[in-house]
């Protein structure tokens, strides 16, 4: 039993490494864009919807029970307004400052997912956790203060928006954890996928957003994008975490600010600063240790 569970694990790890690589690449296509985030998070998910619907409904592998459809469905609506969130401001971080910065912050994720248990349902974090926060707090007060930004600069707009955006994608990696007992993982990942397009056309509707003309050079970079990092890369996301601990799971997504980041110097000429480096590793370490002290208080 074990030695099937410990083969089970490795193929989750390695299916959320390749998600990892997928998502990755997200940034890169959102820079050359150059369009306001909730465009261009809309047509991402529009996208993605399209394509996951024909292999969902020849699936008979992913139908939901119909015991836990009343349960499913709230964790599902949750799931595609968290993620909605999450990509719109994911999106518009990358139009005011760097794609490493605007990862890294957004992969802080573990340590608000942490801070939600010790606030909201009383959770007792051990030393580990809190020695874990206080390096991610200096690494990110290093990445996002290595150079002078005024409150009303467009970096420090998105600075912010990239901390929120991890807080949201917290939010969407526990709901996620919840709704996939219930509902397959391509399922969930179409389903999260419309409800979000329809959330942010709904927001651009309202806010003048979706006005932006994009040309056909920009729709191409989109569907790219959505085929990669939305329909292949978070597939493989959500079906890890349907399968692994949430420990090893956001351990694993650690990696896709490195990828980034690499990606980042050689194709998008973003080359950090000596302390935007010092920074990275202080966060990545921070995250990690988080991720370890979790394990350890359940052990």
């Amino acid at each position: 039993m074990r030695a099937n569970q410990a083969s089970f694990n490795k193929k989750a790890l390695f299916g959320i490494g390749i998600g990892v690589l997928l998502l990755g690449t997200g940034p890169m296509f959102v820079k050359f864009v150059k369009a306001n985030g909730t465009l261009v998070a809309f047509y991402r998910l529009l996208f993605a919807s399209v394509m996951l619907m024909l292999p969902v409904l020849i699936s008979s592998k992913n139908q939901i029970p119909t015991s836990d459809k009343d349960k499913s469905v709230l964790w599902v609506l949750l799931g595609g307004v968290t993620f909605a969130i999450n990509i719109g401001l994911w999106c518009s971080a990358l139009n005011y400052t760097s794609a490493s910065i605007v990862t890294l912050l957004d992969n802080t994720a573990p340590i608000w997912v942490g801070l939600f248990g010790w606030l909201v349902l009383g959770k007792k974090q051990n030393q580990f956790y809190w020695w874990g926060l206080s390096m991610t707090l200096v690494g990110s007060i290093l990445l996002v203060g290595s150079s002078p930004v005024s409150f009303n600069s467009h970096k420090f707009l998105g600075n912010m928006l990239s901390l929120a955006s991890g807080i949201s994608y917290a939010a969407y990696i526990l709901i996620t954890q919840q709704a996939r007992r219930m509902v397959p993982s391509l399922r969930y990942s179409w389903l999260v996928s419309s409800i979000g397009a329809l959330l942010l056309f709904v927001f651009g509707l309202a806010t003048g957003a979706l006005k932006q003309t994009l040309s056909l050079q920009g729709y191409l970079l989109i569907f790219l994008m959505s085929l990669s990092s939305q329909v292949f890369g978070w597939y493989l996301v959500n079906d890890a975490l349907g399968k692994l601990p949430a420990t090893a799971a956001s351990v694993a997504l650690v990696g896709q600010p490195i990828v980034v980041t690499i990606l980042g110097v050689f194709i998008l000429r973003e080359i950090p600063s000596f302390l935007q480096i010092i920074g990275g590793i202080a966060c990545l370490i921070g995250i990690i240790v988080v991720q370890r002290s979790f394990k350890t208080s359940t052990n």
